[in-house]
């Protein structure tokens, strides 16, 4: 045994090349032997970890593929969302509720559709699909005949003259059930409630500017290219005061519908 480096005391701090332990400079120089060895150790997992970086990138990648064919491929009814726009005129008026029998309305909405059932994760269900509806009605005209109007004051005759009015609306509330999700052609029912504010008092002075409707329906959408839907139907129309006024006869109308409508 060599001794390299004595103290007064005879203690050895070097012996066969490795430092000692009781000495100040052997604990330095242990210190520094400790850090090589965890630097060393320190750099080969920093080499190591862009390597395995690499190899779990693809898996996401062709996750993200999977999710973009899923979703070119999927039906336009398959989307959660979507928007359109119709436009609806009546070719006759007069019902069960309505008391005026002569008279013209018609409809431009705007549309937006959220699926209600079944849910957006399903994509195998063939059954119903339950629609929730808000429509959007930035133009509204009304016409009605002076002699389908009724008289001023009740019991006693009175020349009134041609109701011609247009106006606002909204029917935040409304809902569409279609079948044959899987079909190209698809029947669907649907009805709607919400409100009509006119520029004239509807249908003479003693009605409103604001009146109530809501409508009920049927019809069939054709699936188009580029995720299109066409959808024509037939709608029954009530529009009357809710008994605001000094009369409420209201007016019924027959409707034809036809609209677009577009899965984002």
């Amino acid at each position: 045994m060599r001794h390299l480096y004595t103290r007064d005391r005879g203690s050895v701090c070097w012996s066969l090349g490795r430092p000692s332990k009781t000495h100040p400079a052997g604990t330095h120089a242990r210190i520094v032997v400790h850090a090589r060895r965890w630097g060393v150790i320190v750099l080969l997992l920093l080499a190591a970890h862009p390597c395995a970086a690499q190899q779990s990138t693809p898996a996401p990648a062709a996750n993200e593929h999977a999710t973009a064919d899923a979703a070119a491929t999927e039906s336009p009814t398959g989307a959660a969302n979507a928007v359109g726009i119709w436009l609806a005129g009546s070719f006759a008026t007069g019902g069960p509720i309505g008391n005026i029998s002569q008279g013209r309305l018609g409809l431009l909405a705007l549309r937006y559709e959220r699926r209600l059932l079944p849910p957006a994760a399903s994509r195998q269900h063939s059954g119903p699909v339950l629609t929730y509806t808000v429509d959007l009605f930035p133009a509204l005209w009304l016409s009605v005949p002076g002699s389908a109007l009724p008289t001023l004051i009740p019991h006693r005759p009175a020349s009134a003259s041609d109701l011609a009015t247009y106006g606002v609306g909204v029917s935040p509330a409304g809902l569409r059930l279609a079948f044959r999700r899987s079909a190209q052609v698809r029947p669907f029912l649907s009805g709607s409630t919400g409100l009509a504010y006119f520029t004239a008092p509807v249908p003479t002075a003693w009605g409103r500017h604001l009146n109530f409707m809501f409508d009920l329906g049927i019809g069939v959408e054709v699936l188009l290219p580029s995720r299109l839907r066409l959808t024509v139907g037939y709608r029954y129309h009530h529009l009357s005061n809710g008994f605001r006024g000094r009369i409420n006869p209201g007016i019924d109308g027959h409707l034809l519908c036809i609209g677009l409508v577009v899965s984002p």
